[in-house]
């Protein structure tokens, strides 16, 4: 009867995200799983990731083997099934025994003693088949789309979109992409400590760094790792945050201020990565407001400033969709729009969101996006800058809310291509054919991220 914690913390986390809407990532980061040794919190994390990348894979194996429909199984039953076929699939240090007991344990465990004979009956079979089973079964699918789905474990949906824009082979590229782990990417802070000690430290502890060419002041980690207990996090030396993520930051702090004192409005700044870049890059006297609509969230960006030595960023509950509470007349130099979006473009590190999103959601998503970004653009003083930007590969979210902005605020211009070349960056294999820049986690090996820089006429 006997079940690993980390398979049972896999177990309940993998139930939640499909009950609750729940994230995996901030589950597992979550105080309940804190007691995890290193390694049970790794393989917990590795099991959970796992079977929600792979999940159509493996709810077409389930079918296979079961003879049944996932829909006729019990919620817990799949899940278990999931976990085996995970391990038995893509893990080959766990023995195959292993992954079929732990599996029918932990079915006994939620006293569903009955479907425990099914699990393992489902298991053995995968097991005596092997691995080579998906590629063959999939191979006889006659619909190239459902087959191309079940490859690469992405929506049918999503991929018809990406084919019809990129073409098979290079949606096959981006989804087999999400389906890695996504590269450990941070962001020195000299406001704690110098970056060459920050480097000296890394390299003394065997962590291998290379530097960004999407982010200037970046790097991503090649070797060695660092826990969330090592020095250079706790102190605050380093920020672990995507390269697209900070490249938006980058190109939102323009750095030819006005000789008066800058103003500079981030809406929907929570968690406050983008904000506190921002506040590293202008100038200290920079006169910062940020807002979000969740009070929680705002909390949690007062424990980063804290954390990362930043101060003088003015914290504002707000809703970034209706009227602002900022006096009429008194604009900012600068405002950064992050909207809320599908978040299509983070699913290394978010492979729920596939599962839960749909066509319907990217418009209502679009239609806001429309709403926030003519509101913000209120509240840009003339000669200033409007950045937008999205963590999705998807280009209703992007282009077309640009396209929609500008068919009603002619004074707006595109000038990310100017920013990326101030930033010295090469803007040809960034910006796209008709507005803004776009990062692709196949090609960039980053986050997806959609940003435009649009500077308001004088």
């Amino acid at each position: 009867m006997k079940v690993s914690a980390a398979r049972r913390a896999a177990f309940e986390i993998l139930l939640r995200v499909e009950a609750e809407d729940a994230y995996a990532g901030n589950l597992l980061s979550s105080a309940r799983y804190s007691g995890l040794s290193r390694e049970d919190h790794a393989l917990a994390q590795e099991l959970t990731l796992g079977v929600l990348r792979w999940r159509a894979r493996l709810d077409f194996l389930i079918e296979h083997y079961a003879r049944r429909k996932i829909s006729r199984l019990d919620q817990a039953v799949v899940i278990a099934l999931r976990l085996g076929l995970y391990q038995l699939h893509h893990l080959t240090r766990v023995p195959p025994h292993a992954a079929v007991n732990e599996s029918v344990n932990l079915i006994r465990e939620q006293k569903l003693k009955s479907a425990a004979p099914l699990v393992n009956a489902v298991l053995r079979a995968a097991q005596r088949e092997g691995h080579a089973t998906t590629g063959d079964l999939s191979s006889s699918i006659k619909d190239p789309l459902v087959r191309l789905s079940i490859e690469t474990s992405h929506p049918a949906w999503l991929l018809e979109r990406w084919v019809k824009r990129f073409g098979e082979d290079e949606a096959r590229a981006l989804a087999t992409a999400n389906n890695s782990p996504a590269r450990a990417a941070f962001r020195f802070n000299p406001r704690r400590t110098p970056e060459e000690s920050t480097r000296a430290w890394l390299a003394e502890h065997s962590v291998g760094i290379r530097d960004s060419a999407i982010a200037p002041h970046a790097a991503v980690i090649e070797s060695g790792s660092l826990t969330a207990n090592a020095e250079p996090v706790q102190q605050g030396w380093i920020y672990f945050q995507d390269e697209a993520s900070q490249l938006v930051a980058h190109l939102a702090a323009e750095s030819g201020h006005p000789a008066r004192t800058p103003r500079a409005l981030d809406l929907c700044a929570a968690p406050g990565s983008k904000t506190t870049l921002m506040a590293l890059l202008l100038p200290e006297d920079t006169f910062i407001v940020a807002g979000d609509l969740h009070l929680h969230r705002l909390r949690t960006m007062k424990e980063l400033m804290a954390r990362s030595g930043v101060s003088g960023i003015n914290l504002i509950q707000l809703d970034a969709a209706k009227e602002l509470p900022f006096a009429d007349g008194q604009g900012f130099d600068l405002v950064l729009l992050d909207a809320p979006c599908s978040g299509l473009g983070t699913l290394e590190r978010h492979p729920e969101i596939k599962w839960r999103m749909n066509e319907e959601k990217i418009r209502e998503l679009a239609a806001l996006q429309k709403q926030l970004l003519a509101n913000a653009a209120r509240h840009v003083r003339a000669g200033g800058l409007l950045t937008y930007s999205v963590c999705s590969t998807e280009f209703d979210e992007g282009e077309e809310v640009i396209a929609w902005f500008r068919d009603s605020h002619s004074e707006y211009r595109d000038i990310t291509r100017e920013r990326l070349t101030e930033l010295g960056l090469d803007p040809v294999g960034l910006l796209t054919p008709t507005f803004g820049a776009r990062t692709f986690t196949h090609r960039h090996g980053t986050e997806s991220f959609f940003a435009c820089v649009m500077w308001k006429r004088r």
